[in-house]
């Protein structure tokens, strides 16, 4: 009883101590439990980069110790398919973006319903019962444009992304901030957004207030000739390609509802490294290019084009090249001009 007094005793007299040993192994906790989600693309190692690091990083970059809590909780995707290896989001994002799938496959087959057919990118399905997601958005578009109308890719000059805007995670972060295209067009880029929450994070700077408002809130008040989509790296631990698909077909269905006249580049998810790849059971090329290979299926050659910044920044085994990197995942600055030159390579030029 007398050695329980002396504790008790010893925390009221160092109470400030105790609070920095009780937090530091929390947030040591949530660096170890955002390991595989949020903080996924961070470096890590026991020596000179602990658990603690990531957080601390992590919340330089915006990512707060909320953020993981609400990663860490498991999301099913309800198909036969994989169970959420880690997710970017809470239940209640869970919930919304169930909801916004069904809205989804609900609009799809209304378009089927009313056009009988719908066109895949690799040849057609007849019949409203053969349209899946993926197919729904080019149907959308035969009505306005000639199904045989295609375009051819044409190197274009700087002044051709006046009027684009980017959309992705950190690395579309990279491409704003070393890509020499700041001056030129819109970046609604954050680190960590995942195809779940980019309608629904405060990320596009809003220019009349100064403060942040949605992707979905931003293309609603300018319209762009082009959009720039590249996000999945965040998602390779949620579910399946199949549950990946049906949020990315909805949102480029929205983009396309909010902005009709643009041409939307859907941008292959770059590739890790070999030795990223060999050694991570979730960050890895074969998981990249099983959803890159779905996100092509989307590209009509009209309105919606298919580009994979992949043929430029990986080595003959197709993994990312190594002197590229900092950390395997991410480039270095001075390779962003790569990506760069790759788009002014891959221009679409209509009339």
């Amino acid at each position: 009883m007398d050695k329980g007094k002396e504790i008790l005793e010893w925390i009221r007299k160092c109470p400030v101590f105790l609070l920095l040993v009780v937090s530091g192994l929390l947030f040591t906790a949530v660096g170890a439990a955002g390991r595989f989600s949020l903080y996924g693309g961070y470096e890590w190692n026991p020596w000179n980069r602990p658990f603690l690091a990531l957080m601390m990083e992590g919340l330089d970059q915006g990512v707060t110790p909320l953020d993981v809590c609400s990663a860490i909780v498991p999301a099913w995707n309800g198909t036969d398919g994989d169970a959420a290896q880690g997710t970017g989001q809470s239940l209640d994002d869970f919930a919304e973006a169930e909801a916004a799938v069904e809205t989804g496959l609900e609009a799809v087959e209304e378009t089927a319903a009313d056009t009988g057919t719908a066109s895949a990118a690799d040849g057609t399905a007849q019949g409203a019962d053969a349209v899946d997601p993926g197919d729904a958005i080019v149907a959308g578009q035969e009505a306005e444009t000639d199904e045989t109308v295609t375009y051819d890719f044409h190197e274009v000059t700087e002044d051709y992304f006046n009027d684009a805007v980017f959309i992705g995670d950190s690395r579309t972060v990279g491409l704003f901030e070393y890509g020499g295209l700041e001056e030129r067009a819109d970046f609604f880029a954050k680190i960590s957004l995942t195809i779940y929450d980019v309608f629904t994070a405060p990320v596009a700077e809003d220019e009349e207030t100064g403060g942040k408002i949605t992707v979905e809130d931003a293309l609603k008040k300018k319209q762009y000739g082009k959009v720039y989509l590249m996000l999945g790296i965040n998602e390779l631990g949620t579910g399946n390609t199949e549950y990946f698909m049906e949020h990315y077909t909805a949102a480029v269905e929205k983009i396309r509802e909010l902005q009709p006249d643009a041409v939307i580049f859907v941008q292959g998810i770059m590739r890790v490294t070999g030795e990223k790849d060999e050694s991570d059971p979730i960050f890895n090329n074969t998981n990249i290019n099983d959803k890159n290979e779905a996100i092509a299926a989307l590209a009509d050659n009209r309105n919606i084009f298919y580009i994979d910044v992949n043929e430029v920044v990986c080595d003959e085994n197709g993994n990312l090249v190594h002197e590229y990197t900092i950390d395997e995942i991410h480039l270095k600055a001075k390779y962003y001009e790569i990506w760069k030159q790759f788009l002014l390579e891959h221009g679409i030029v209509k009339g």
